[in-house]
């Protein structure tokens, strides 16, 4: 769902954004350029500025800070902007350095076009402990972004921050985290997203529950919706541990679906009938739906590899022409 887009302005700048370009394709991420841009940025921006979304502009900072100036939000709610001068020699995350991943994604074009990234986020030039990049790179929801301060400030202070985990942790402590149930500072990892053990505490959420749908074409979306709010109240599952919604490939452009996973921020996965037939002998196959699809069943089956194999928290559920399925993904805590 989410897109790189490339921006220049000149000659130069364009043969730089084609290399990218080029280079990111043969990777197979989906990249889009605009060489010799001559229209009017802002009608672009409202069209790519876009979480998750990532924008690359090549040529003069002032020139992206007014283009995006109008469209930003806010920390868990921008995309990743990056400026490249056009001789390709520094690349600059200028938003969402963390959440949007724009100071790691720097760093990968820079290494890609032999160029020099600038970082100025305090955590990074300090080489301490970053917990927005950190979760965001292991799949987690930060609740409350406003709470990272106080966690990073401790750090930059080199003052002790508390982890609390109802999780299984792997891999060595970051310096300055320790192991604590209570205290001013801290942060807490567990499925409950409003859990309070510190004064202070930054809540962070694994996005282990993957939910498998099959659908009949052109379902309407506020029916989808509703189904999908109604499931999760019943497992008591909350959005923000919500990592993916999945499906058969038929279904890649179904629009309810589309429509449901741009609304809360979920990633869609869609898998061949092949792919589906492989695991489907594990679950109740239904002739009906082999006839239409390929394979005897979609919503368990596809949420069952999202999950890269987990419990299955919910077998097929049926309604109005839709069916769903919820497997739990097994969750480690990882610092490796």
């Amino acid at each position: 769902m989410s897109k790189i887009y490339i921006i220049s302005f000149s000659k130069q700048g364009s043969i730089l954004g084609d290399f990218i370009f080029k280079s990111l394709k043969d990777e197979g991420i989906e990249a889009i350029a605009y060489a010799h841009f001559r229209g009017k940025l802002s009608d672009l921006m409202k069209e790519i500025f876009k979480f998750k979304n990532k924008i690359i502009f090549i040529g003069a900072i002032g020139i992206a800070v007014r283009s995006i100036a109008a469209f930003i939000v806010g920390k868990g709610q921008d995309p990743a902007v990056v400026v490249i001068d056009e001789l390709g020699k520094y690349v600059i995350p200028i938003l969402s350095g963390h959440i949007g991943g724009a100071n790691d994604f720097s760093i990968d074009i820079s290494k890609l076009i032999d160029a020099t990234p600038i970082l100025t986020t305090a955590t990074d030039i300090n080489n301490v402990f970053a917990v927005d990049t950190w979760a965001i790179k292991n799949n987690y929801e930060i609740v409350n972004i406003e709470n990272i301060k106080h966690i990073s400030s401790q750090l930059l202070e080199k003052k002790d921050v508390a982890l609390y985990s109802n999780f299984n942790i792997i891999g060595t402590l970051p310096k300055n985290i320790v192991l604590k149930d209570n205290g001013d500072i801290g942060i807490c990892i567990s499925l409950n997203a409003y859990e309070k053990p510190f004064k202070n505490t930054l809540n962070i959420v694994p996005k282990c529950f993957h939910i498998g749908i099959g659908a009949r074409r052109g379902i309407e979306k506020d029916m989808l919706e509703e189904f999908f709010i109604d499931v999760l109240k019943e497992n008591n599952i909350a959005i923000h541990s919500v990592s993916s919604i999945s499906s058969i490939d038929l279904k890649k452009d179904e629009e309810a679906i589309l429509y449901l996973c741009e609304k809360y921020k979920i990633n869609f996965c869609t898998y061949s009938a092949d792919e589906l037939l492989k695991y489907e002998d594990k679950f109740c196959k239904s002739s009906f739906v082999k006839s239409k699809t390929g394979v005897g069943n979609v919503c368990e089956t596809a949420c069952f590899i999202t999950s890269k194999f987990g419990h299955m928290l919910m077998n097929k559920k049926a309604k109005n022409g839709i069916t769903m399925a919820i497997a739990k993904e097994i969750w480690n805590v990882n610092f490796n």
